[in-house]
C-alpha cells in the first residue's frame, strides 16, 4: 500500500479574512496554522473543508505572488459550503492541496490572450489574469477579459476588475438582464467574443482560457472555433465531483479523464464532445 504524501493529508488553516462578494458567494482567505503557505499555479485547486462536515474542491482565486494567504471563492450550494460560509475570522478549516493541472500560460506569450468567464468562473482565471497583466516574461501582446453574469449584482471582484481596466486590460462585461442604468452589454458573454477576436483571425494568434458552466464553455468553444481559433489553443477548467483529489476514487471521471488528476485544465481538442455529457 502506498503511503499518502503530505499534500494528501488535511492541514489546519486559520481563516484570516472573509469578503461576501454577493448574496451567496464569499471569498475566504486562509493561512496554515503551522508551516509555510504552499506554492501553486493558476487554476490549481485544493480540497477545503470543515472537520466533521466534509470537504469540497475549490480553486485558489488569489494571486500566485500573494505570500500572505490563499483565497478561496465559493458559492453556497450544500452542507460543506454552508459550513465554510459560516466560518468566522479565527476559525480553523482544513485544506489538502494544491492539486491539478494548471493553465498553460506560456501559450499566451506574444499572442492575444482572451479570458472568458461565466459567473463564478472568473475565480479560477483571476490568478492567471494577474500574472499576464503584471509584466511577466510570458506576457501576451494583447490581453482581453470577457466576463458574464446573470445580473450586475452577480459580477465578482468589482474593484479588481476596475483596476484591470485602469491598467489598460481590455475588459468587457455582460449580464443576462439589467435595467437601463447598466452601461455595458446585455446578453451572453459569448456574444462578446467575435468582435474581440475577429480582427486577428487571419493567423493563429489567440490563446483562450475559459471557465464557467459546461453549457457556457461549450458555446464559447463553438464561438471561438467559428472565429478560426484552433481547439488546441483553447483551454477550459472543469468542475466535477472530486472527492479524493488524486485519481483513486473515480467520482470525477469524464470520459477517459479523471478531472482531479488529468485536469482541471484541458484543451478543447482533448475534450471533444465531453462537455455535452452529464455528470452522474
Amino acid at each position: 500500500m502506498t503511503c499518502p504524501s503530505l499534500v494528501d493529508m488535511p492541514v489546519p488553516y486559520r481563516l484570516v479574512a472573509r469578503h461576501e462578494e454577493t448574496a451567496d458567494v464569499v471569498t475566504l482567505r486562509v493561512q496554515p496554522v503551522m508551516g509555510e503557505l504552499p506554492d501553486f499555479r493558476p487554476a490549481q485547486f485544493s480540497m477545503i473543508g470543515v472537520m466533521g462536515v466534509g470537504e469540497v474542491p475549490i480553486s485558489i482565486s488569489s494571486s500566485c505572488d500573494d505570500l500572505t494567504a490563499h483565497g478561496y471563492t465559493l458559492r453556497r450550494a450544500g452542507a460543506v459550503t454552508d459550513a465554510l460560509w459560516n466560518r468566522r475570522i479565527g476559525d480553523v478549516v482544513t485544506v489538502r492541496g494544491p492539486f491539478g493541472r494548471p493553465w498553460n500560460l506560456e501559450r499566451a506569450h506574444g499572442h492575444h490572450a482572451v479570458f472568458v468567464a461565466g459567473g463564478i468562473g472568473i475565480a479560477p482565471l483571476r490568478a492567471a489574469i494577474d500574472e499576464l497583466a503584471s509584466g511577466t516574461p510570458v506576457a501576451p501582446r494583447r490581453l482581453s477579459v470577457l466576463v458574464g453574469a446573470a445580473t450586475p449584482g452577480d459580477h465578482l471582484f468589482g474593484p479588481w476588475l476596475n483596476d484591470l481596466a485602469g491598467r489598460g486590460v481590455e475588459l468587457l462585461r455582460a449580464v443576462d438582464r439589467a435595467d437601463d442604468s447598466w452601461p455595458h452589454s446585455i446578453g451572453f458573454v459569448t456574444d462578446l467574443i467575435a468582435p474581440v477576436v475577429a480582427e486577428w483571425t487571419g493567423s493563429v494568434d489567440v490563446a483562450a482560457y475559459v471557465c464557467g458552466p459546461d453549457a457556457m464553455m461549450a458555446a464559447t468553444i463553438e464561438t471561438l472555433g467559428r472565429c478560426r481559433v484552433a481547439s488546441d489553443d483553447i483551454e477550459v477548467t472543469l468542475e466535477r465531483n472530486m472527492q479524493c483529489a488524486n485519481g483513486w476514487c473515480g467520482h470525477c471521471q469524464l470520459g477517459p479523464l479523471l478531472v482531479c488528476r488529468d485536469g482541471p485544465v484541458a484543451t478543447a481538442g482533448e475534450l471533444g464532445d465531453l462537455l455535452e455529457r452529464s455528470e452522474l
